[in-house]
């Protein structure tokens, strides 16, 4: 990769940080590309030479956010220094932090639900690595089945809950009660298997 190669690849993710901010606050419809252009530092001219139509911006966007999503989702499920539940809350916390377009999704395709669809495997993946295939064979359910579950709980305690330590504390429940036959001593200190597939 030459220098120039390197500046631009720089150049356009300091402009995806500064208007994904943008578009979490006013939205696709009601965000122009002037507002996009000035929160990057550019002319609007000079934001056309990076992306051709807000459209191309706002999915460019959301595709970066997601990237970011689960290369933390990935972080907190390979932690050596917490058990199952704990880095699961890891993983639903930082997939949850990351859902920050889901209004506008009609802009972005599939893109929203291939998210979902890697982070429920990454999840099942864990599950499966982590002693939970015990578990669900007893309840006649894969860690699969048992991955979508939680993200559905995930999904309806974020829409209930009023604050994040709310969230926290009630998912944490929900957790603990899933997996409360796993022993604690065989899930910590275990690596999760290949998560989310590298781009």
């Amino acid at each position: 990769m030459t220098t120039s190669d390197a500046a631009g690849n720089y150049r356009r993710a300091a402009i995806l940080e500064a208007t994904a901010e943008v578009f979490l606050r006013y939205g696709y419809k009601k965000t122009s590309m002037d507002d996009l252009a000035r929160a990057a530092g550019l002319s609007r001219q000079g934001l056309y030479l990076h992306f051709r139509t807000k459209e191309d911006l706002f999915r460019a966007s959301v595709a970066n956010v997601t990237s970011g999503t689960e290369d933390a989702c990935r972080a907190a499920l390979s932690r050596t220094d917490l058990g199952t539940v704990d880095r699961l809350l890891g993983a639903f916390e930082a997939f949850h932090g990351g859902q920050v377009f889901q209004a506008d999704s009609s802009h972005v395709g599939d893109l929203p639900l291939e998210h979902e669809r890697r982070f429920v495997g990454a999840v099942a993946e864990f599950l499966a690595a982590s002693g939970a295939s015990r578990l669900t064979s007893r309840a006649e359910v894969g860690p699969h089945e048992l991955a979508e579950t939680l993200l559905a709980v995930s999904l309806g305690l974020k829409h209930r809950a009023t604050t994040a330590r709310a969230y926290r504390d009630r998912m944490a429940i929900a957790l603990r009660i899933a997996l409360a036959d796993i022993p604690s001593g065989e899930t910590a200190g275990r690596r999760a298997v290949s998560n989310f597939p590298n781009r």
